[in-house]
């Protein structure tokens, strides 16, 4: 039998950047259901009856991310539904009183319930959908739990994520960031800054509500920011133009602002071969994708403009 070869891996090796894949939808339902009972997709997972199965795939092609959550050994104390922005959960007696009331938030109406004031991190450990969200995201779920103060903190395995190949894949809510290829080992110092109301830089994928352009040019700024002795969440984006289609080596130059120092910071559109799971990986699949890379970042007062490379 042949080894497996990990997308996770194979993303490392060929040096894709994470910065840039922020993008989150703005409202998230979280059900809970056991880890065992998790399938592909969600809506066909054991146990699941008709009517919420379809409230659940309707939901999820409606733009809402529906995440399967559960906990080690505390899957009786999660409540059945949570929302979020808006932090609010509940309990029900039946799927269908849950399928009705995940249709009426799909449009528009949140269900009554009671507001969680601490902050909720899901941590994509489906191993049904990616054996590197097993592998990374076991290891790092439980990392955090570990540590984490359960009073400040509600931590739960979650369903696909998206980006299997940046496992481990977290989102942080209600702030509405994304992290990814966290460590066990970063456990720690993630948990301090995402308590501080900081941006924890090394996994950070990027803003969800900006384009990648913004969102690489973004975390590049801050970085600067914190190498600078300046805190990241000083950073200011200054109006921008850039190629919506660019070309293979097309570059283009946003600014940022910090503390009054004006940043000039130019991106490169690189080509990258890209196999988003393992699946993928096995089957000998995959496709060339251009992303958007840091080139050069410089203190510069001129006007943000975007250009073509000669």
């Amino acid at each position: 039998m042949s080894k497996h070869v990990f997308c996770r891996d194979l993303c490392l090796e060929r040096d894709e950047p994470l910065e840039g894949m922020g993008h989150l939808p703005e409202r998230v339902l979280m059900l809970a259901w056991p880890r065992g009972k998790w399938r592909t997709p969600r809506w066909e997972s054991v146990d699941m009856e008709p009517a919420l199965a379809a409230a659940v795939h309707d939901a999820s092609h409606a733009g809402l991310h529906v995440a399967l959550v559960d906990k080690v050994g505390e899957t009786d104390t999660l409540p059945t539904l949570m929302a979020q922005p808006e932090s609010v959960y509940a309990d029900f007696d039946t799927q269908e009183e849950i399928a009705a009331a995940i249709r009426a938030y799909v449009a528009g109406e949140i269900f009554a319930g009671s507001v969680d004031p601490r902050i909720t991190i899901l941590c994509c450990t489906d191993s049904r959908r990616d054996a590197c969200c097993a592998r990374y995201g076991f290891s790092t779920y439980k990392a955090m739990t570990a540590i984490a103060d359960p009073s400040r903190f509600n931590i739960v395995q979650a369903t696909h994520l998206g980006g299997c190949r940046f496992a481990a894949s977290l989102v942080v809510l209600p702030q509405r960031q994304r992290y990814g290829r966290m460590t066990a080992g970063q456990a720690p110092g993630f948990l301090r800054a995402i308590l501080n109301n900081d941006i924890f830089l090394p996994t950070y994928k990027g803003r969800a509500d900006q384009p990648e352009p913004v969102q690489v040019a973004e975390i590049a700024a801050m970085r600067w920011a914190e190498e600078n002795h300046a805190p990241p969440r000083r950073v200011r984006m200054l109006e921008a133009d850039f190629p919506q289609d660019p070309e293979d080596g097309e570059t283009c130059r946003l600014d940022a602002e910090v503390d009054g120092t004006r940043l000039a910071i130019r991106l490169k559109a690189e080509r990258y071969f890209v196999q988003g799971n393992c699946e993928i990986v096995a089957g000998d699949g995959g496709k060339s994708q251009l992303r958007w890379c840091l080139d050069t970042l410089t203190a510069d007062q001129s006007q943000t403009h975007c250009k073509e490379t000669a």
